[in-house]
């Protein structure tokens, strides 16, 4: 969901927010990248996401469970309650983004330290490994054609 809030929240955490007592994560748009999104009454926009790995029950309620719950969890982590969101969105990505299992580093880099041993011109890159965001998948391609190079004898840089 995405809300938009008064004047009252001016300050959101840096980072997304997530402990195992909250389903959702949240994060204000930044400035830098969302800065044609910039308010000059005040508003702040924030954009949350809901779901991870194993908790698909959460994605089934109705949007309006949905808003409210975010909007709780972000009330309590921030210490104060927040004024009611100005307007909201829900939007529903089921299954587009990868949920990664507890381990899913681990079993990664086992994976691609058997593949170098075995196959070093063959590498694991992209969302379904790395992160979803498009700088990580483009980070993943990246340094994939650099492990392919240098196994092929090349240059990297």
């Amino acid at each position: 969901p995405t809300w938009t809030w008064p004047t009252g929240l001016r300050t959101c955490p840096a980072r997304s927010a997530r402990s195992p007592a909250f389903p959702s994560r949240w994060s204000p748009r930044s400035p830098g990248k969302w800065g044609h999104l910039g308010r000059p009454d005040g508003l702040a926009l924030v954009r949350a996401s809901v779901g991870r790995y194993g908790e698909e029950a959460h994605l089934q309620r109705p949007d309006a469970d949905l808003a409210a719950t975010v909007h709780r969890e972000l009330s309590a982590v921030l210490g104060t309650p927040l004024p009611a969101p100005v307007d909201g969105h829900v939007q529903r990505w089921g299954g587009a983004l990868p949920q990664y299992a507890p381990g899913h580093a681990d079993r990664l880099g086992a994976a691609r330290t058997a593949l170098r041993a075995a196959h070093p011109t063959v590498v694991l890159a992209g969302a379904g490994y790395d992160g979803v965001g498009i700088p990580v998948c483009v980070r993943s391609g990246e340094t994939a054609a650099e492990e392919i190079i240098t196994a092929l004898g090349g240059s990297a840089r």
